[in-house]
């Protein structure tokens, strides 16, 4: 379980830092530039970081559930 939460925290710093990009390049893009394909970008990047935290509760509440368990 240590090691799915360190990959799903691992997902979601990844995620933060596109969101951070995407949102940079969203604030500098000339007036005239296509924004649909950042919108999108950045709509994944938050899904994809929600998902990540879900799979770091899940792992979290099998830790507790496990520990418990065994004691």
């Amino acid at each position: 379980m240590v090691q799915a939460l360190s990959t799903a925290l691992a997902g979601f710093s990844a995620r933060s830092d596109a969101i951070a990009r995407l949102a940079e390049r969203i604030r500098n893009q000339p007036p005239n530039e296509n924004l649909a394909g950042d919108m999108v970008g950045l709509m994944v990047s938050q899904r994809l970081a929600e998902a990540c935290l879900a799979v770091a509760r899940v792992a979290d509440q099998t830790s507790e559930s496990l520990i418990h368990v065994i004691a």
